[in-house]
Formats: C-alpha cells, sequence, structure tokens
C-alpha cells in the first residue's frame, strides 16, 4: 500500500503554487494592457489610471516571488512603450527584451502581436 502524498503546509513552497503565481502574473500583464487601453489620465506621456496603479503593484509583488513572466508572454505594447522594462528596472530585476528579437517574434505570422 502506498502513502498519500501528504499536502503542503502553510507557507510551504510547491511546484504548483509556483506555476499559480506565474500564470496569475501572465493574466495580470494582460489585465494591465486592458486598463492602460481604457486609461483616461497620462503618467510618463502613457495612458495611465489608478487602476494601472493597482495592477503595477500586484505584478510588482508577486513578481519577487517568482522569476520575471518572459517579455514574450506580456502584451507587445507594453513591450514597445517601456512599461515591461520600467516595472523590472524598478524591482532592480533585469531583463533583456532585444529589439532584434521582438521584431523577429513579430514577423512570424501567428507570432505574439
Amino acid at each position: 500500500m502506498t502513502t498519500p502524498a501528504r499536502p503542503p503546509q502553510c507557507g510551504e513552497e510547491t511546484d504548483e503554487l509556483r506555476q499559480a503565481v506565474r500564470d496569475e502574473l501572465a493574466s495580470l500583464w494582460h489585465d494591465l494592457e486592458a486598463a492602460q487601453r481604457s486609461a483616461h489620465g497620462h503618467r510618463e506621456g502613457l495612458p495611465w489610471s489608478i487602476h494601472c496603479d493597482d495592477l503595477e503593484e500586484r505584478i510588482k509583488a508577486l513578481t519577487t516571488l517568482v522569476e520575471p513572466t518572459p517579455w514574450q508572454n506580456v502584451p507587445p505594447s507594453l513591450v514597445d512603450n517601456g512599461v515591461y522594462q520600467r516595472i523590472h528596472g524598478e524591482l532592480r530585476i533585469p531583463v533583456r527584451v532585444a529589439p532584434a528579437a521582438v521584431a523577429a517574434v513579430r514577423a512570424v505570422p501567428d507570432g505574439p502581436r
């Protein structure tokens, strides 16, 4: 008879938990793009709102728990306008976004847009 796996204890990190955080982060980046599109205010010349601020803070909090979301999984507009790079810069987390790589991904017909 096999022993059933014990459930994770409070505060114990699991692969499933880390994946859930990664999935939530990807969703938050897309939510941030939608919030930025509907924003009426501006920050640093970009459409911005209090809702954008809230999403940014949630992205920052979760990013410190796991690695940064790869730029390929972030809406292209947030890479193009530098929001992705700024958020990670404020966290002092280096991210590399090579313009040539971005252009190459966008050149693929079914690639991210």
